[in-house]
């Protein structure tokens, strides 16, 4: 076999990897369900005083809980994905506006960091 023959198979092998591994919608989501509940771990910490009664802290168990949970719906209904087979692209639509936020690739999902600056505010 010639060295053009090598390639055109690796290059096969590699499309045919990127599209197997591409990763779905509900990848998307956890991904920026993680990122989202990091940045709620993150400000509650930040947040918390010294709690010596019972009371408040499982009123910041309770707060922390019911946070993650409108966490997740929220998620759930604003991330979606977009499959172009070699790799997918997580959207994010709020007020009937849709922006791409992050990208899949071999089973991994990358998201923007435009994400870390509204964050941020």
């Amino acid at each position: 076999m010639k060295t053009k023959h090598y390639v055109i198979i690796g290059f096969c092998l590699f499309v045919l990897i990127t599209a197997l591994t591409n990763p779905g919608t509900e990848k998307h989501k956890e991904e920026v369900k993680l990122k989202m509940n990091a940045f709620l771990e993150k400000e509650m910490n930040k947040e918390n005083t010294v709690q010596n009664d019972k009371w408040s802290k499982a009123g910041a168990v309770m707060g922390n809980t019911l946070a993650k949970s409108m966490i997740n719906m929220m998620v759930d209904n604003i991330v979606s994905s977009s499959n172009y087979i070699l790799f997918s692209t997580t959207n994010a639509t709020i007020d009937g506006e849709t922006k791409t936020i992050g990208f899949g690739l071999l089973g991994n999902v990358f998201l923007s960091n435009k994400i870390d600056e509204a964050l941020k505010i």
